[in-house]
């Protein structure tokens, strides 16, 4: 039974050959756009002419587009005196290669076809070697080579070298193996059936070959031949002033017209799901891109035109690695950054969104100490060449780890690239990598941030780590004997950590002026202060642009009919809730029922348990964190933003924080209430709303004037 089915299958293969031989005439049909080639027609038609396949297994099909030049007149001598009367000429008003091969693609009656520019030409032995080894499911592909306007011969080109690859390795040709000419109209047999099915899109100026390839490989499944390079047969292309490699480099060919393309790629790859056409689109598409960096190479100022156009069309992949392939002159050293979940990776990421620049960023790989959250990298990606993940052992306070850092960081950074570099300390690490990289490379500017007070920590007691590096001090010491500064035999790495900076960058970052204050009051080395100061620039953290708040639309339910606080954040001894819970308790009852105040933490368990001291619970949600997009557009769907102080009252002088989270609430748009801690950054901060730290009556006051408010 199996073996008569077999058979019968067999038989209506045969059919089906027969009747496609019937319908379909045998041999090749060669479709030659034509726009003004008189200058280049001879070549073509001759290597036609002398081709060995017998003339009755193949057709030219001419199609002259766009104004005319002398090029019929060579066409109709060449059929008269070379007696080629399987030469057709048809004709489209509309100038362009892809109506003219759309043109030639409906006029084509032969089982396969290729495509001939004009300006190019085939080895004699080309049709009946590429007809010969035809079949319905495969495409033949040949070696191209280049042809220089004084007729001299390369071989070795980036298509050609992949073909040639092919033999040599023994590999299967296949669209990845074969990624670059697969998606040229040039060198290869098609089944015509199948060009049949598809058109060139008459509206793209250019690169309208990868997407009319690029969507045949989607609808279709080829396998793909290679012809024996000992077989010599040449596709021969004349690089000329029209050649793509010699385009002048302007904004509409290297980005709208390639974001043309693009876009058209962009939609193939929303419609497969095939590991080997995804990979191919994608790689065309990088390819695509590779013509931004270029124009964005020799037209740096035009960064923003450049990326305002990109946002135009909406693209799912865009790679942004080659649109900034070496174009980074900035170098960021943030020891954690994103993915890894961390404040102060965050606020680096938003660091270089306001930058606008390209930059490479150096960090620690930090999987033993943080989770990763790759949604991140949406708040910088667009602006980063090369990021450089160093695998060294993390610490915050371990020398041996933060030298480990130095060392190979150090080793993977081109000296010769950077003419900033931009580091920014919680995590100590970022400021040893800088210092050493400024001493190897003086000229290079160095920006130093501090995100909070390094040497005293938030009970205002010394934080202590061993350098255990006697040369390191020593090195250290002599570079700062040469500026004529006070050195330190003091071993302690935070120390050092502030000291190196304050000595050797050539700008200092202080997220506030009580930061500054606090800093400088406690260094204990004087004559570094004036230099500090002559060096310091007060830049609060930053906050992102409106338009990330709305990148992730949260599903989170919130009852309208209340009015809904939101605290997002961890508590801990000097930052507590107490004055939230207090605060809420004492509302009247007829306006607490009609409060909500969510909190997003990482410890429920442990306000869980705080909770049980009040009788609030019915006014209370309790949430786990959310990812840092999600939290951006919850921020714009309460009622209230909440954010306190840390109390620093008998511990420090002066309160030297400010809250993180109010940077990323000042973009919301959303009212917000500040608990300040007396002569705090956050006290002079303009908020809807502010009670002093402690004062549970004055919590009090504020939840009924935002309910009667919303009343």
């Amino acid at each position: 039974m199996i073996k008569q089915k077999l058979l019968q299958r067999l038989q209506d293969i045969e059919k089906l050959k027969i009747n496609y031989t019937q319908n379909n005439i045998r041999g090749v049909s060669v479709i030659i756009p034509l726009y003004k080639g008189e200058q280049y027609i001879n070549n073509c038609l001759l290597s036609l002419y002398n081709q060995t396949l017998e003339k009755d297994l193949f057709e030219i099909i001419i199609i002259i587009n766009g104004e005319r030049d002398s090029s019929e007149s060579i066409i109709k001598k060449y059929i008269f005196d070379k007696k080629m009367d399987n030469i057709f000429i048809y004709y489209s008003d509309i100038q362009g290669a892809s109506a003219a091969r759309n043109v030639g693609i409906e006029k084509a009656t032969r089982q396969y076809s290729l495509f001939l520019d004009i300006d190019d030409y085939l080895s004699s032995n080309y049709l009946s070697e590429v007809y010969e080894n035809a079949s319905q499911d495969t495409i033949v592909v040949s070696q191209i080579v280049d042809v220089n306007s004084f007729g001299e011969i390369e071989v070795q080109n980036p298509i050609n070298n992949q073909i040639i690859q092919i033999e040599k390795s023994g590999k299967k040709a296949n669209l990845t193996t074969l990624s670059m000419v697969s998606t040229i109209s040039a060198c290869k047999l098609v089944p015509t059936d199948y060009l049949k099915k598809l058109r060139f899109d008459t509206d793209l100026k250019s690169g309208e070959d990868v997407v009319f390839f690029s969507e045949l490989y989607l609808k279709s499944n080829f396998h793909f031949k290679v012809l024996p390079i000992c077989r010599q047969v040449i596709y021969y292309r004349l690089l000329t002033e029209r050649s793509v490699s010699r385009q002048e480099i302007s904004f509409d060919f290297y980005v709208i017209q390639r974001l043309n393309v693009i876009q058209k790629l962009d939609g193939m790859l929303r419609r497969t799901k095939k590991q080997d056409k995804v990979m191919l689109i994608k790689q065309k598409i990088k390819a695509q891109f590779g013509f931004l960096n270029r124009y964005l190479e020799v037209n740096r100022d035009k960064r923003d035109n450049v990326f305002n156009e990109i946002k135009k069309y909406d693209l799912s992949y865009i790679p942004y690695s080659i649109i900034n392939r070496n174009l980074a002159e900035k170098l960021v050293i943030s020891y954690c950054f994103p993915p890894y979940l961390d404040t102060s990776g965050n606020v680096m990421a938003k660091r270089i969104r306001t930058m606008n620049d390209c930059v490479d960023v150096i960090y620690n790989k930090m999987d033993r100490v943080r989770s990763r959250d790759n949604r991140l990298n949406i708040l910088f990606e667009d602006l980063v060449d090369k990021r450089i993940e160093i695998a060294s052992y993390s610490s915050f306070s371990n020398w041996k780890a933060i030298e480990e850092f130095v060392n190979t960081g150090i080793s993977n950074l081109n000296k010769d690239k950077y003419s900033e570099i931009y580091s920014r300390a919680l995590w100590p690490g970022s400021h040893f990598l800088a210092y050493q990289f400024k001493m190897n490379n003086p000229k290079v500017k160095w920006i130093a941030e501090f995100s909070d007070p390094l040497l005293l920590d938030i009970h205002g007691e010394r934080r202590q780590a061993k350098i255990d590096n006697i040369n390191f001090i020593n090195d250290a010491n002599k570079n700062i004997s040469d500026l004529g500064l006070s050195t330190m035999e003091d071993d302690n790495l935070f120390l050092w950590c502030e000291y190196l900076p304050y000595v050797f960058a050539d700008e200092l970052i202080f997220t506030n002026k009580n930061q500054l204050e606090y800093m400088l009051g406690y260094f204990p080395i004087e004559d570094i202060k004036k230099h500090i100061i002559s060096k310091a620039k007060i830049s609060p953290q930053p906050t992102m642009p409106k338009e990330y708040y709305s990148f992730v639309k949260s599903a989170y339910n919130i009852d309208k009919s209340k009015v809904n606080f939101a605290y997002f954040g961890s508590f801990y001894d000097t930052r507590k809730l107490d004055d939230l819970f207090k605060g809420l308790e004492k509302v009247k009852v007829d306006i607490k029922q009609n409060i909500i105040l969510h909190i997003f933490t990482s410890d429920i368990k442990s306000l869980n348990e705080m909770l049980g001291e009040y009788d609030i619970k019915d006014n209370i949600i309790i949430q786990p964190y959310v990812h840092y997009l999600e939290f951006l557009n919850l921020t714009t769907k309460f009622d209230c933003l909440i954010v306190n102080d840390a109390s620093t009252i008998n511990k420090k002088s002066i309160n030297p924080y400010l809250p993180s989270k109010l940077s990323d609430y000042l973009g919301s748009g959303t009212k917000i209430w500040g608990v300040y801690e007396e002569n705090s950054i956050l006290s002079k901060y303009e908020l809807a709303y502010k009670s002093l730290l402690g004062d549970a009556g004055e919590a009090a006051k504020v939840y009924e004037r935002v309910v009667l408010e919303k009343e």
